[in-house]
């Protein structure tokens, strides 16, 4: 008795379904990534690899948590409290033991690398912003699979009996979207260019549970790939309207995210050179940084440039707090970030800074020496030669994002040291390397767009709209003149 009253109990937990999705679909990085491994290599930080086939491994968890995050974000805006509709779709939340286990299940994605391109080492440094230079025992090296490296995307829903299934289906759409649409960056230094991906082909099948036909449908598919008949379309919500023309996608709530997103094209003025070892015997010593074999202006490099100059800005006005606002609180040697409260709170920067290819670009291969101040001659051993880029042309994206009109002030300020060769990049900058000039476009949260054009001559309205935001940046917390 007891073992048949415990069977009858244990079979009302358990959730009927009543339909299964399952949606793929093809990711493709337009930057390069790091997506961190353990094990020991060549370099300091390695990337995540399969055990047992030693390919690029992209785990479920992440995407998941990446999806969930964007969800979140459009729902209730960035960094707000999650909505009890994102942990319906994604399980409870950490530390919410009373919640209920997900209906979505992310699979692992084993990554392929484009033809004739391995793996990519990077370097890593932290400048000390008083002495421009490298800080010590900061200097490391990453693992980065290149641009254009390809995972398989696959998530499936279960539907259980009760479950609103138009509402859960339009909430997954809405988060795949985000993969589209190029909101979603994954792995590290996310902030910074690294990471950014694209979507095509995706597909979308639906297995109906309640009849026996559906079962015997999903028990005898392809349990590999259960979508290989389906015909490849270009987004979640045509795929999923194609697998199920009986269910019609709902509008989820407005956006409720605020950014200001400037697009920048910079001209390289002379010569650039974002230092990297060169591989070739007969090659430089120094080569220009590039991924998947084309010359990149990586966000690292510009958002640290961009930080020493905003450094310089805010100490005029006594500013200083506003800087780690944007660009996120520096790392101490006890690995906490320090914070004027005196308390460890690091965070996330809140200026979102892409990876731009440089194009149009030539290559120009310079030899150096180093000279002894004391007797001018050339110092023993110190002839080397670097591989420059110089001249071309890189489009760079900034986001800000939940922006106080101090910040967009400063960042405004940024933006015109930027864009008139005030803000040198990479190395050798006192020699004359890494000038960069150009024009922008400014998307305000409030919808207006701004054109900045290579001579800073801004027409009147969008000067007075600047004038508020950097008033209000120099004035503080008094109303902006």
């Amino acid at each position: 008795m007891a073992t048949k009253r415990g069977t009858k109990e244990a079979s009302k937990t358990v959730r009927s379904m009543v339909a299964r999705w399952v949606i793929t679909g093809t990711m493709t990085l337009e930057s390069a990534a790091h997506f961190g491994g353990e094990g020991e290599g060549f370099s300091d930080m390695q990337i995540l690899r399969d055990p047992k086939d030693g390919v690029p491994l992209l785990p479920g968890t992440s995407l998941a948590g990446a999806l969930r995050s964007y969800l979140a974000d459009v729902i209730g805006g960035y960094c707000s409290k999650e909505q009890p509709e994102v942990a319906a779709l994604f399980g409870a939340a950490r530390g919410d033991d009373e919640g209920s286990q997900s209906p979505l299940i992310v699979f692992d994605s084993l990554g392929s690398l484009p033809s004739e391109l391995n793996v990519e080492i990077r370097d890593g440094v932290a400048i000390n912003p008083a002495t421009g230079t490298a800080e010590h025992r900061k200097k490391y090296d990453f693992e980065v699979l290149p641009a254009g490296t390809e995972f398989p995307v696959r998530v499936e829903l279960i539907v259980g009996k009760g479950d609103n299934e138009v509402r859960t289906v339009s909430l997954l759409v809405k988060a795949l979207n985000g993969l589209c649409h190029g909101e979603i960056a994954l792995g590290m230094r996310r902030s910074r260019g690294l990471g950014a991906i694209k979507t095509d082909t995706w597909k979308a099948t639906r297995f109906d549970l309640t009849t026996p036909e559906g079962w015997m449908q999903w028990l005898t598919s392809d349990h590999e790939n259960p979508t290989r008949e389906v015909s490849d379309v270009d987004g979640p919500v045509v795929a999923v309207q194609n697998a199920y023309r009986d269910l019609m996608i709902e509008e989820i709530a407005d956006d409720k995210r605020e950014s200001v997103f400037i697009d920048a094209l910079l001209h390289v003025e002379g010569d650039i050179l974002i230092r990297s070892a060169g591989f070739e015997p007969a090659g430089a010593d120094v080569i220009h940084l590039r991924s998947a074999g084309k010359p990149v202006l990586p966000g690292t490099s510009l958002a640290g440039a961009m930080r020493s100059q905003a450094l310089k800005i805010a100490n005029l006005f006594n500013r200083e707090a506003l800087v780690d606002d944007l660009f996120g609180p520096r790392i101490s040697k006890d690995g906490n970030a320090k914070v004027d409260n005196g308390k460890d709170s690091p965070k996330a920067s809140k200026l979102r800074i892409s990876e731009g290819t440089i194009s149009e670009a030539e290559v120009r291969r310079q030899i150096r020496i180093a000279i002894d101040r004391f007797t001018g001659g050339v110092v023993n051993g110190a002839l080397f030669d670097e591989e420059v880029q110089s001249g071309g042309c890189v489009e760079v994206k900034i986001e800000l994002r939940n922006p106080e009109e101090a910040e967009v002030g400063l960042v405004l300020l940024l933006l015109k040291d930027l864009l008139s060769g005030q803000i040198p990049v990479g190395g050798s900058v006192s020699v004359g390397r890494g000038i960069l000039k150009g024009s922008a476009k400014i998307r305000f949260d409030d919808g207006d767009v701004c054109d900045i054009p290579t001579d800073l001559n801004v027409v009147e309205e969008a000067r007075h709209k600047f004038d508020k935001y950097i008033s209000r940046f120099v004035n503080g917390e008094e109303d902006a003149a």
